[in-house]
C-alpha cells in the first residue's frame, strides 16, 4: 500500500530522460520557427488572480481551472488551464502596441478534469497569436504558420479542417432564437445528432429560405468541392451571412491550392462557440486515426475588459500529446566521454573543449564501473587524451 504514494494522479505523468530531451528538441524547433515568422516569445506566470485569468473570453475555462487562495493577498488565484487568455492580456494590457502584433508562447497548463480522449491533464501548450487584424490575410497567415510548424517537426500527412462559427450564429440571430433555444441548438450540433436537429428545426416557424438554410446546414460537411457547391443556399440568408461566406471562401481557396494538404470543411462545427467569433481551424494526422494535432481560430474583441478591443486569431498544440507521433531526432545523439573526478587545470580545459563541440562529458568515480568500449580521458605523459576502455 505504501508504494501508492509514489504514483502521480490520473492524467499527470513524468517525462523520463529520453522523452524529456525529445520534447525539448521539438519545443526549440517550434519556437525557432515562430521567431523566424516574426512572432515574439512571451512567458506568462503559471498562476494568476482569477479576476484576470477568467475574464471575458476566459470565462469558459472556469470549470477546468484549479483554484486556491493566495496566502499573500487573500484573493482567489487560479492555475492556468489555457495560455491564450494570458497572452491576450499581455498583448492588450502590458505591451499596448498599435497595429499588428505577433506573439508566441510555451508552457505547461493544468486542468481540473482528466479527459483520456484528449490526452494529459497537464498539456505542454505551444502556440502563436496575431492581434490587431480582422481580415482574411491574418487568418491565412496563422493557418499557414500552423501547417508549416507541424511540417517543420516532421508531421506531413495532414488534414486541415476549416469551419466558421459565425455561420451558425448568424442563422440563430436571423430567426431570433431565445438564449435557451440557442443553447439547445449548440448542444445538438456539438453532438451531431441529426434526428434531434431535424425535430428542432421542425419546431421553428421559418420562412422557406430559412427552412432551406437550416435543413442544409448539416450537409455542409465534407470535401471543399462538395461544400462549395452547396453554399449558396446559406448565402441568401442575409448580408452578414454572405460576408462570412465570402471570407470563408477566400481562406478555403487559398489552401485548396496546397498540394500536400487534404481539406475538410464543416460549417456546422460549433466547437468553441462561446469563445471563437469567426474562422476555426484544426490539423489532423490523416494517417494516424485522424488524431488532432493543433487547433485554433478567431476570437475578436479580446481585451475589451482591459479597455483595448482587439481582433485576434491564433492556434496552439499540445507538444506532450503529439510526442509519440514524432521521430527521435538524430541530432539528439551525442558522443559521450567519461572524465575522472580530478580537478586539474589541463583536464578542465579539455572538458570545456569537448563540451564546446557538443560532446557529453560524464564524471566517473570508479574506473571499473565504466561500460566496456567507453571513451574516457586519461593522462599520458602529462597530456589528457581520449582512450577507449
Amino acid at each position: 500500500m505504501q508504494q501508492n504514494i509514489w504514483f502521480t494522479p490520473d492524467g499527470l505523468e513524468d517525462l523520463l530522460p529520453d522523452e524529456a530531451k525529445k520534447l525539448e528538441y521539438y519545443r526549440r524547433q517550434l519556437l525557432d520557427g515562430f521567431e523566424l515568422s516574426g512572432y515574439d516569445l512571451v512567458l506568462p506566470p503559471i498562476a494568476e488572480f482569477t479576476d484576470s485569468l477568467l475574464t471575458g473570453k476566459g470565462r469558459h475555462l472556469a470549470v477546468d481551472t484549479c483554484r486556491f487562495t493566495d496566502q499573500e493577498s487573500g484573493k482567489m488565484m487560479g492555475v492556468r488551464a489555457d495560455m491564450t487568455p494570458q497572452v491576450a492580456r499581455i498583448a492588450t494590457n502590458r505591451i499596448k502596441q498599435k497595429g499588428i502584433q505577433r506573439l508566441c508562447y510555451v508552457g505547461e497548463v493544468l486542468k481540473t478534469r482528466n479527459n483520456r480522449a484528449k490526452g494529459s491533464r497537464s498539456p505542454i501548450e505551444v502556440g502563436a497569436e496575431l492581434f490587431g487584424h480582422s481580415g482574411v490575410e491574418s487568418d491565412i497567415e496563422v493557418i499557414e504558420l500552423m501547417v508549416s510548424s507541424l511540417n517543420g517537426i516532421g508531421l506531413n500527412d495532414l488534414t486541415l479542417s476549416l469551419g466558421h462559427v459565425s455561420v451558425v450564429d448568424t442563422l440563430m440571430n436571423q430567426v431570433g432564437l431565445s438564449a435557451s433555444q440557442q443553447e439547445t441548438m449548440v448542444d445538438i450540433l456539438l453532438r451531431k445528432s441529426i434526428p434531434e436537429y431535424d425535430d428542432f428545426v421542425a419546431s421553428l416557424s421559418l420562412s422557406p429560405a430559412l427552412t432551406d438554410a437550416f435543413n442544409a446546414l448539416l450537409s455542409m460537411c465534407g470535401s471543399a468541392e462538395d461544400v462549395m457547391a452547396k453554399m449558396d443556399v446559406l448565402a441568401d440568408v442575409s448580408e452578414d451571412m454572405a460576408t462570412h461566406l465570402t471570407h470563408f471562401k477566400a481562406v478555403l481557396a487559398h489552401f485548396t491550392a496546397f498540394g500536400n494538404l487534404t481539406i475538410h470543411v464543416d460549417l456546422a462545427d460549433i466547437r468553441g462557440y462561446q469563445y471563437h467569433t469567426g474562422m476555426i481551424f484544426s490539423c489532423y494526422a490523416a494517417g494516424r486515426k485522424m488524431y488532432q494535432l493543433a487547433r485554433g481560430g478567431r476570437y475578436d474583441g479580446i481585451g475589451s475588459e482591459f479597455g483595448v478591443d482587439k481582433p485576434a486569431t491564433g492556434f496552439s498544440l499540445d507538444l506532450r500529446g503529439v510526442l509519440d507521433l514524432l521521430d527521435q531526432p538524430k541530432s539528439m545523439k551525442k558522443d559521450v566521454v567519461y572524465a575522472p573526478n580530478a580537478y586539474d587545470a589541463d583536464l578542465l580545459a579539455e572538458i570545456d573543449g569537448l563540451k564546446a563541440k557538443h560532446t557529453i562529458v560524464k564524471r566517473f568515480y570508479d574506473f571499473s564501473e565504466l561500460p566496456s568500449g567507453a571513451s574516457y580521458l586519461a593522462q599520458t605523459s602529462g597530456t589528457w587524451t581520449i582512450s577507449v576502455k
